[in-house]
């Protein structure tokens, strides 16, 4: 209350229709930075034909549909990033093992033995399932 006795009201929050995010999206997507203060006259003007709004509300919708937008690309730059980060370590952890390497284990008489002891099966130089 104030001292006069009147209470001070609170402002209400605007609440966008439809129509208005569709128009004030196009609008966006149209122009590079916050519209002039011209524009946002335009704007207001075209916007109150579907519901109640003010240049305010326009101005601030700019500023923050502007802050939504960096940050967006702020996380996906930030994204982009992790993956060539660990692109490389995944790529490398992909490749199929050249057949020489997996066939040089079974050319060791060690692993031969081991694979023996353990009883199973080992593919051979030659492609065939050999058991040991």
């Amino acid at each position: 209350m104030t001292h006069s006795g009147h209470k001070i009201s609170a402002r209400q929050r605007w609440t966008p229709t439809a129509v208005q995010l569709r128009i004030l999206e196009r609008i966006f997507d149209e122009v590079t930075g916050t519209p002039s203060k011209q524009k946002i006259k335009e704007i207001t003007s075209e916007l109150s034909q579907h519901g109640q709004i003010s240049e305010t509300n326009v101005y601030n919708w700019f500023q923050n549909r502007r802050a939504r937008s960096k940050r967006k690309q702020a996380v996906a730059a930030e994204s982009e990033v992790e993956t060539e980060v660990e692109s490389p370590k995944t790529k490398q952890d992909n490749l199929p093992v050249p057949q020489a390497k997996q066939d040089a284990c079974f050319q060791n008489p060690q692993i031969t033995s081991q694979l023996h002891l353990l009883g199973g099966s080992y593919r051979s130089t030659h492609g065939r399932v050999s058991e040991i």
